[in-house]
């Protein structure tokens, strides 16, 4: 169910009656609350992802590929749901087959200059160097794993449950499982302890970081939220697939495995949420156990925790809707200062003012998830990306907050844009050429959301249902009616969404009469 203030209708049209031109104004009765955002977001993600979307599908760092390339793979199973656009799994295949190839036992790369015999294990990962702690060891990470397997799992997921997938896909899904299970999962599955209770008092190993990856190990508990729950999101997959009839796995205690550990997982994030009841939203750490105890998440590590918490509703496992729906209300009162027109965000859950605020408090689109709780997290984060951000330049983590508010506007925008304003009529010999100017907002005076095109009507009587002149909607603001023979006719404009065409818009009317004009108005 979608959730917001429902706001004033704020345009009225006037018309100007000329004897062979009408032009109606659409004017604006008070202030908008923010400017229209006119940005096609499908459009705008898609010209990303052909100039950038391959950027670190090759890479053999596996920091990179967690940090950058998942977020690529994740919107590529997203948009698929979203739109049922076969382009996006193509996409999809065409990346975890060049990924998967990359992996190896003994990494090759001179990136990795030096890797333990802990390594050469038989099992593989998405291993990184690249902290400073650590530089040059190789090492491999529950989280940079679990960032890249959980997409990759999803898009199981969603060819195994439709069968008119099969075909093309069924056997890429069936190889990504296995393999997944046979070369990460288990790895992890046999390092696996929860809390082994290391500390500097009985460890020398003990680090600053308290043991993020494989063999300097310090249990998914003392790890960072975000850090165990990007795992905990494949685990969670892996437990609905385990039931499937088709399910092989490599081990047979692992579909245990899946819902034991991620139900602990997710119960431990639970208890972790601090709810303020007065103001109905909730705000957790970074991490309780770590180096950081009292360091409060972030908006950018936010969307992993917020991915786990879905799961965790879909599953029925701890969380429930109302944790979504608290967790809207932390980004709309926390985070986003309350202005549609110069939206700005704290990059801190708690909105305590951070020296990180401007240059990244912009990065929290997982909250883009939660928008069907409260759109104005939508119109917020739609209004800063029109007016402030370079998409094509920005790295993945920040270019798909485009495809977010493209899936949030197909998913929750409820609202057809507004009528078109200062539509003209005006004579050529026989023929009228009629004129508009695209919607200021959406039909209930909120920030415009988007247009796709155009439809024009011709009425030839009052009385008379609307004629649709053009089959698809075009999308220039002008169109040409021929010969209207001099009779008075009624022409009536309406919008439809980006990509919704089903989502139609009230009319602008103009009636055309050769010696007189006559009213204008809504449909």
């Amino acid at each position: 169910m979608l959730h917001f203030l429902l706001r004033d209708d704020i345009n009225s049209c006037v018309a100007l009656a000329l004897a062979t031109m009408i032009v109606p104004a659409c004017l604006a009765s008070e202030v908008s609350p923010a400017a229209p955002v006119t940005t096609d977001w499908h459009a705008a993600y898609t010209a990303w992802e052909k100039e950038r979307g391959e950027d670190f599908v090759d890479s053999h760092c596996g920091g990179e590929v967690a940090w950058g390339e998942s977020y690529v793979l994740r919107m590529y199973v997203n948009l698929y749901a979203t739109f049922g656009e076969r382009k996006w799994l193509d996409k999809m295949v065409s990346h975890v087959d060049r990924l998967l190839a990359n992996l190896s036992d003994r990494p090759q790369s001179p990136l990795h200059t030096n890797v333990a015999p802990q390594y050469v294990d038989g099992y593989l990962g998405w291993g990184q160097s690249r902290y400073t702690q650590y530089k040059p060891d190789y090492t491999e990470w529950l989280c940079d794993d679990g960032l890249t397997i959980s997409p990759i799992l999803r898009f199981v997921e969603i060819v195994w449950n439709d069968e008119r997938l099969h075909d093309s896909y069924r056997h890429k899904a069936d190889h990504y499982i296995a393999f997944l299970e046979k070369f990460i999962i288990a790895k992890w599955y046999r390092n696996w302890d929860a809390d082994p209770g290391w500390n500097k008092a009985d460890n020398r190993r003990f680090r600053q970081d308290g043991g993020y990856h494989v063999y300097e190990w310090s249990g998914w508990k003392n790890q960072p939220l975000n850090m165990y729950l990007a795992f905990t999101d494949g685990l969670v997959t892996l437990w609905r697939l385990s039931s499937a009839p088709d399910y092989k796995p490599q081990y047979p205690e692992l579909p245990g495995f899946y819902k034991t550990e991620s139900s602990r997982m997710l119960k431990f994030f639970h208890d972790q949420l601090r709810l303020d009841k007065q103001r109905g939203l909730s705000v957790w750490k970074y991490g309780p156990n770590t180096h950081w105890p009292d360091l409060v998440e972030d908006v950018g590590h936010g969307f992993i925790d917020i991915q786990a918490a879905l799961q965790g509703v879909r599953q029925k496992t701890y969380f429930a809707e109302v944790d979504l729906r608290r967790m809207a209300q932390t980004f709309v009162q926390n985070v986003w200062n309350g202005d549609l027109r110069e939206p700005k965000f704290r990059y801190y859950l708690d909105g305590k003012p951070s020296q990180y605020d401007a240059t990244r408090g912009y990065w929290g689109f997982g909250f883009l998830y939660l928008a069907g709780y409260d759109y104005q997290i939508w119109e917020s984060m739609a209004s800063y990306f029109d007016k402030h951000v370079d998409l094509i330049m920005q790295q993945p983590y920040i270019a798909v907050t485009a495809a977010m508010l493209a899936i949030a506007t197909e998913q929750h925008d409820r609202w057809a844009p507004a009528a078109p304003c200062q539509l003209a009529a005006k004579h050529h010999g026989n023929d009228i050429l009629l004129t508009w100017q695209r919607p200021a907002t959406d039909a209930d005076g909120t920030p415009l959301t988007g247009v796709g095109g155009y439809f024009v009507y011709q009425v030839d009587n009052e009385d008379a249902k609307p004629r649709l002149l053009n089959d698809e909607a075009i999308t220039v603001s002008q169109y040409l009616v021929k010969d209207i023979a001099g009779k008075p006719i009624r022409y009536h404009v309406t919008a439809v969404d980006h990509r919704r065409q089903g989502n139609e818009g009230p009319a602008s009317k103009v009636v055309i009469e050769y010696q007189r004009a006559v009213d204008h108005g809504e449909r």
